[in-house]
């Protein structure tokens, strides 16, 4: 009776965990296709300023967000997850040994992996929290540079940080660090440098001005042309303008990355409780058909 139910609970979980690889799936697929530019960012606040040189800000112009990379990484272990649980489903209908002591240390590899994926990222989500505000403001204030220069020479260090900075912006229609002060300071890179923009001076930075269509701009980041998508034409060159976006950026881009972790948090956790219960029902399924056979 033991044993049917043993059998019976196992296929009903990995069905369940089946499910489980493909929320896995699709939650990594969801980071991949989502703002690569914003994980960019986020990536870069917490190498602390003393570390970022013109070479590390280069890197940043093609290469793919660490966030992004683990999404990939954990992407392959979802569809392994997947194909695990079909696998610890068959043998268990199948009551074979051999199939579910390959399926109970193939999860237990899963699991230990997750875990170490689990803490890494506790470690960067923390390593963001004191790190990323005193960052950003640095090198906001030394390497954000007026619309103008940043999409004149794209090969420039300074444009790559701006290229970053202004998807930020018009994604989450903030401005500046905590504010636009901290672009436009007395003592900024912007503020010293020639904002000629279509032949006239201007106070505001262009992507801290409200938008439309917001996502075909993010789609094909064509700063060239950003005044086509300014709700009013006059904001960057008038700086009591109302459209103007007030809030900072910081606690847009933090709760931003949260929004990721706890998806992330609550799929991990559902699926390593599933894990577990798995790998004991299939050493308790393999140990009672070993024990039969062996009184056979």
């Amino acid at each position: 009776m033991c044993h049917c139910i043993n059998k019976l609970v196992l296929v009903i979980v990995n069905i369940v965990f089946l499910l489980a690889g493909a929320a896995i799936v699709g939650v990594s697929i969801w980071v991949i296709v989502s703002a690569d530019s914003m994980f960019k960012l986020v990536h870069l606040a917490t190498q602390g300023s003393d570390n970022i040189n013109n070479e590390t800000l280069m890197s940043y112009k093609s290469s793919t967000s660490t966030l992004v990379a683990a999404a990939y990484v954990i992407l392959v272990f979802g569809a392994l997850s997947f194909l695990i649980g079909f696998c610890g489903c068959c043998g268990a209908i199948r009551e074979s040994s051999c199939l579910l002591s390959i399926y109970a240390g193939a999860v237990s590899i899963v699991l230990i992996v997750e875990i170490a994926g689990g803490i890494a990222a506790g470690v960067f989500r923390a390593q963001i929290g004191t790190e990323m505000l005193p960052t950003l403001r640095r090198l906001e204030a030394t390497r954000y540079l007026p619309i103008n220069l940043a999409v004149s020479n794209d090969s420039n260090p300074n444009a790559v940080f701006s290229s970053l900075v202004n998807y930020a912006q018009v994604s989450m229609s903030c401005c500046g660090v905590s504010s636009m002060s901290d672009i436009t300071g007395v003592n900024t890179l912007w503020t010293n440098s020639s904002r000629q923009y279509n032949g006239k001076t201007i106070v505001v930075p262009v992507t801290c001005c409200k938008m439309n269509k917001k996502d075909e701009l993010l789609s094909h980041q064509n700063w060239t042309r950003i005044d086509d998508y300014l709700i009013d034409r006059n904001c960057p060159y008038n700086a009591s303008s109302s459209q103007i976006n007030k809030e900072g950026c910081y606690d847009k881009l933090n709760s931003y990355i949260d929004r990721y972790t706890l998806a992330i948090i609550v799929v991990g956790i559902l699926v390593g409780m599933f894990e577990i219960i798995c790998v004991v029902m299939a050493c308790s399924m393999v140990q009672k058909i070993r024990s039969e056979r062996q009184n056979v």
